[in-house]
């Protein structure tokens, strides 16, 4: 049977339509969109969508076209009255006068009917059964006929592909809000450790300064001691070995000075290509297991910066740049000063990204790779530590293949 111009209207317009299906009112105006086309296809004003409940093996009746009574959330076991025999038998029904068959005699019905006509479709997908649609009493007043059965009957199988693809669509959406929800849980312990460890930070750079102090003291004295003495008298030899446990304490608390910084929300200065050295030491594991090339270009002309963080802003860059060359390529990193504003960019080999979806890239949760493989944040923290700085970055593709990541950092 040729497709007429009314069904491959209808299932455009459930396609375009579930895109934005979300909440249960509009599920609710979905369905009463598919039971307004099949009721206009056919010219009948009542009809009812029934739903299948596989747990409890009932019909629930969902959207109920009728005039006065009101009837949503009606429920029939399998077998039981016309629409329960329809959804059990899985056969499409036409009766021209139901008062005529035998086979509905002893089934009880309403009596709120002004037609004796009406239509029952199974609604299916792939076997299974998804619900039952019932179409009855004709504007003109006529009874129903096989052209209007095949009619509802090709609509019928548009709206089973619809429904079953929404209940898909709802269930993956279902999946990824757990997801989130997860990932919000995680962010939640992640912001209260990063207020422990920044009151951690501040309580070992001051402790660090209560050592270092004396410990610059002692060290002091020992050279005035060390200038005083023979080099090679016993004493001599004595103070130098005290002098190198020392250092070693120095460095030691040179090394807990710097973890202070990391872990404190002190604004310190920093450099931006030690920052990028550091950013692809962190990656080193990546560079190397995927037989990346790294080229540097940088400008030591420029000057310090406060830190926000920046260094894992370049993290998530690169990072992500070697997660698009696993089969190898090439890094390329370079810095420099124009005018008031500091340029930063890194280029990779790989895939590049499509133009569609490079502002997509900077939202939270955005992600092209599959569940599971990552949580769509890395390059979302990257944007929002550039915004500290007031600045901007932005993407394109390389002229053969590959992404450019371009950062820009106004100097005040």
């Amino acid at each position: 049977m040729r497709k007429n111009v009314t069904i491959e209207l209808f299932s455009r317009e459930v396609y375009e339509y579930m895109d934005i299906l979300t909440y249960k009112s509009q599920l609710r105006e979905f369905f009463t969109l598919s039971l307004d086309r099949c009721m206009k296809a056919v010219g009948a004003k009542r009809g009812s969508l029934f739903l299948i409940d596989g747990v409890r093996k009932e019909l629930i009746l969902e959207v109920a076209k009728t005039p006065s009574v009101k009837l949503e959330g009606l429920r029939t076991p399998l077998g039981e009255r016309v629409v329960g025999k329809v959804a059990l038998e899985r056969n499409p029904l036409l009766v021209e006068d139901i008062d005529k068959e035998k086979d509905f005699s002893f089934y009880p019905r309403y009596n709120n009917y002004n037609s004796k006509s009406f239509l029952s479709v199974p609604l299916e997908f792939c076997g299974d059964l998804i619900g039952v649609v019932n179409i009855t009493e004709k504007n003109n007043g006529k009874v129903f006929d096989d052209r209007d059965l095949r009619i509802v009957l090709s609509i019928c199988e548009y709206l089973g592909i619809a429904l079953y693809s929404l209940k898909r669509y709802l269930d993956k959406q279902k999946k990824i809000n757990d997801s989130l929800k997860e990932e919000i849980e995680q962010l939640k312990k992640s912001v209260s450790s990063s207020q422990k460890y920044s009151s951690l930070g501040k309580v070992v750079g001051g402790l660090v300064h209560e050592i270092n102090n004396p410990l610059d003291g002692a060290l002091r004295y020992l050279n005035l001691a060390l200038d005083s003495l023979d080099e090679e008298s016993i004493v001599s030899q004595y103070l130098k070995e005290a002098k190198d446990g020392l250092k070693r304490i120095a460095k030691i608390i040179r090394s807990l000075l710097d973890f202070s910084w990391s872990l404190s929300s002190q604004n310190n200065l920093i450099d931006i290509n030690q920052c990028i050295e550091e950013s692809i030491f962190m990656c080193s594991h990546y560079i190397s297991s995927s037989n990346i090339e790294i080229k540097r270009f940088l400008s030591f002309a420029l000057p310090k910066i406060p830190d926000y963080n920046l260094k894992l802003a370049f993290t998530n860059i690169v990072k992500n740049a070697c997660e698009a060359m696993k089969d190898g390529g090439t890094l390329t990193v370079s810095t420099s000063k124009k005018d008031n504003i500091i340029e930063i960019i890194i280029q990779d080999t790989g895939c590049g990204i499509p133009r569609h979806l490079q502002q997509k890239v900077f939202e939270p949760f955005f992600t092209t790779k599959s569940m599971g493989e990552g949580s769509g944040l890395g390059l979302a923290i990257a944007y929002e530590i550039v915004q500290r700085y007031k600045g901007d970055i932005f993407i394109r593709n390389g002229e053969i293949k590959g992404a450019i990541f371009i950062i820009h950092l106004p100097l005040v």
